[in-house]
């Protein structure tokens, strides 16, 4: 194995992290619906979960007719991979978001 690949892997992965603020994070995730990605946080009981893979997709809160809007609560309603279910996330609580290759830490 070459070392000096590997170092150049390591650099560029490091590279590629960008710091981004919730607002952001929420754009990335509406505008990039059925995309997998990945996050990392915690829930609302404390508890933490990392690189769980989810999705967003298009949900009631739009409609006309339906009382509440999860986005301007600050939380949004994905897809989890891994349990096979909706799950509820709050964006003030995610710390990392892999999307496409590229890592972002969210301030």
């Amino acid at each position: 194995m070459n070392t000096n690949s590997v170092y150049n892997r390591i650099k560029q992965f490091f590279a590629e992290e960008q710091t981004i603020p919730v607002r952001r994070l929420r754009n990335l995730t509406l505008a990039n619906k059925n995309v997998p990605f990945r996050i990392w946080g915690s829930t609302l009981e404390g508890d933490n979960y990392s690189g769980r893979e989810v999705f967003t997709f298009n949900g009631p809160s739009r409609n006309p007719g339906v009382g509440y809007n999860y986005n301007a609560l600050g939380y949004m309603i994905m897809y989890d991979m891994r349990k096979g279910d909706y799950r509820t996330f709050v964006y003030d609580n995610i710390t990392k978001l892999e999307l496409n290759g590229i890592v972002y830490n969210v301030q």
